[in-house]
């Protein structure tokens, strides 16, 4: 039996991580006494949440005995932090060398931070609400979502290496028609990616409109300031690929030149794979033959109008996808208030990742990480070269 939240999505438990139980909708009443000393009943349910962090960790991390290379499926009594090998008999700790090695929380509370992101995306859990919903003090809570940020980053790889992958196969030998012409029929019912760039707390918003004018061009220039104040980065830039219905990859790029988005595009994207991007991207076409753009700023051949209606979407080609993903990430984001650049890539990755685990599941990526770790104990190199 699948058990749903009031709003229908499958609990990540019960779906993606295959806990049996209750789900956290059926709650356990739990006694808790307020300050004024009444009697309040909790609505958590702490041994299904901790089910999920144990599910959670194991999937993406597992306890392998380093003696005879199998996983320490087995338990050591009330210590959840140990695990026991079943051939050698030896103890391991469970989350040494992972985001939640010396975690000092009760591991329900992870369990309860994990799934409660997964279930809001693409909103937000903020450090303030886990200090208010779970009763914990402000830097446990920073520190906790620190930790869930910790294993989004290091996801990251596995999840590029499975869109890659996953790509290559679908585009092998592909062909859009001539530039110019209707693509329609061609991408219908495929995975098409755009590509494109956004920029959150811009300089504007938080310095008197002190942007770097001159010395910038573009979105560049709301995230620098002045000189005279100073000049330093002071908004993030984001480099948005997606496709729809699918995944989304975000990185924190210092400016948009060919040199800092082409790595990263190529990196991802196999060459024969159709990109929608918009005219800033006019470099690309020299490594996509599948590449097309749209320009934005098309104007009207009718004297009554000034812009074209084509300035959207000009015989299927279109970057409506990648503004669809810009629009969720802002409205996302306001919850934050303010991040910092330097904390930028963090935020950003903990985003798509809980976005890619309803596209792809735990399930895959820990299987893509298991893969890649077999393929650097064989040959000692990076594993992207054997996806394809």
């Amino acid at each position: 039996m699948c058990l749903v939240t009031p709003f229908g999505i499958p609990g990540l438990a019960v779906v993606l991580l295959g806990v049996e139980g209750s789900h956290h909708i059926q709650y356990k009443q739990r006694v808790q006494t307020s300050k004024n000393g009444r009697q309040a009943l909790s609505p958590i349910n702490p041994e299904y949440f901790q089910r999920v962090a144990e599910s959670f960790m194991d999937s993406l991390y597992p306890c392998v005995c380093q003696k005879c290379g199998v996983v320490c499926s087995g338990r050591v009594g009330n210590r959840v932090a140990r695990a026991r090998c079943p051939q050698c008999r030896q103890q391991r700790s469970r989350f040494g060398h992972t985001p939640l090695r010396s975690f000092k929380l009760p591991l329900w509370i992870f369990g309860w931070a994990v799934e409660e992101s997964f279930l809001r995306h693409p909103k937000v859990l903020t450090a303030t609400e886990i200090q208010r919903r779970v009763g914990i003090s402000y830097p446990s809570a920073l520190l906790l979502k620190r930790r869930i940020q910790l294993v989004a980053c290091q996801q990251n790889e596995a999840v590029r290496a499975i869109v890659r992958a996953d790509l290559g196969r679908e585009f092998r030998r592909f062909r859009l028609p001539p530039e110019g012409r209707d693509v329609r029929k061609s991408v219908r019912g495929r995975s098409v990616v755009h590509a494109d760039t956004m920029a959150l707390f811009s300089a504007s918003q938080r310095a008197n409109k002190g942007r770097k004018r001159h010395r910038h061009k573009g979105l560049t220039s709301s995230i620098y300031l002045s000189d005279k104040l100073g000049g330093k980065q002071i908004g993030t830039l984001v480099h948005v690929m997606g496709t729809q219905k699918g995944w989304c990859l975000l990185d924190s790029v210092p400016d948009q030149k060919a040199e800092t988005l082409g790595k990263i595009i190529r990196d991802t994207i196999p060459t024969n794979v159709p990109v929608f991007t918009d005219e800033g991207y006019k470099w690309l076409y020299r490594v996509y033959p599948n590449h097309r753009m749209v320009n934005h700023s098309a104007k009207s051949k009718d004297i009554r109008c000034a812009l074209s209606a084509e300035r959207w979407c000009k015989k299927g080609v279109h970057n409506q996808v990648a503004e669809g993903f810009n629009g969720s990430l802002k409205s996302a984001f306001r919850g934050y208030g303010y991040v910092r650049p330097e904390w930028s890539k963090m935020y950003l990755n903990e985003w798509a990742f809980f976005k890619n685990v309803r596209v792809f599941g735990v399930r895959k990526i820990a299987d893509q990480r298991e893969r890649a770790r077999r393929t650097r104990s064989l040959y000692g190199i990076t594993p992207r070269f054997f996806l394809l």
